[in-house]
């Protein structure tokens, strides 16, 4: 099963979504492998704080070798495959990304390159599955429709709606707004949280940095909606904020 991480354009938080939800993943014991699919412009590793690999995923497409030489454990216990920030790879051929995938674990998420580039539409044919992540606001909601359409068009399920960085405005599109502008329902809103961004300063995901911040309990229920692992809401989770009690076996 490969589960593509798409939007309709830069910005809005995909690979955070992508990261956070496949270290959750493995949190609650759903053992899934993260692939950094955005073969132009990677930041994937940056999340993560790695910059220098042996073998990526373009290396893999470029001397037909297997998927899984480029498979990488990060330290929280994520697996994942980069690809290479460097300019020599600008040229990787997208369209045998397919090919490539066919030895993808049993539980893939992959990252896409935003918007509808030849680069997102080799990623969106990989698909079993897609969510597509977006902001609350009318022009990143209607940036969306092109790439829900295609993926129906392509027979490629089309699993929903995550909605990030919510702040819950009177500015901000409602969730009953933004599923009949998309024909798609909302599957998880993920809240803005400054823990994301003191975690990407740190090259910690939030899941990892602050388990029991407001965006890692949403990213931790999707996983759990996605993966069928339980996942029950630690009690007293305000008091826990405010005592520092953010390990998860402390739940």
């Amino acid at each position: 099963m490969i589960r593509g991480i798409l939007s309709g354009k830069g910005g809005v938080g995909k690979t955070t979504v992508t990261v956070n939800l496949g270290l959750a993943m493995h949190k609650l014991g759903q053992e899934a492998v993260v692939i950094d699919g955005d073969l132009k412009n990677p930041n994937l590793g940056l999340h993560l704080g790695i910059l220098k690999y042996n073998i990526t995923l373009q290396e893999v497409i470029e001397k037909e070798i297997s998927l899984l030489h480029a498979l990488y454990i990060h330290e929280t216990g994520l697996r994942f495959i980069p690809a290479h920030l460097s300019l020599n790879f600008l040229e990787t051929d997208a369209s045998k990304l397919k090919n490539c995938l066919r030895e993808a674990p049993h539980y893939t998420l992959i990252d896409s390159p935003p918007g509808l580039s030849k680069e997102s539409l080799c990623v969106l044919e990989c698909c079993d599955e897609i969510f597509v992540v977006t902001e609350p606001y009318l022009s990143d909601v209607t940036d969306c429709l092109k790439t829900i359409e295609l993926a129906k068009e392509l027979k490629i399920e089309v699993g929903g709606i995550i909605l990030n960085k919510v702040r819950n405005k009177n500015y901000e599109l409602n969730k009953e707004e933004i599923e009949s502008t998309l024909n798609t329902r909302i599957i998880s809103v993920i809240p803005f949280d400054e823990n994301v961004l003191r975690g990407l300063s740190l090259k910690n995901p939030v899941v990892n940095y602050k388990p029991l911040s407001e965006a890692s309990i949403s990213f931790f229920k999707l996983a759990s909606r996605l993966s069928g692992k339980e996942f029950n809401v630690p009690k007293f989770l305000k008091l826990r904020r405010v005592l520092h009690l953010d390990k998860i076996s402390e739940f």
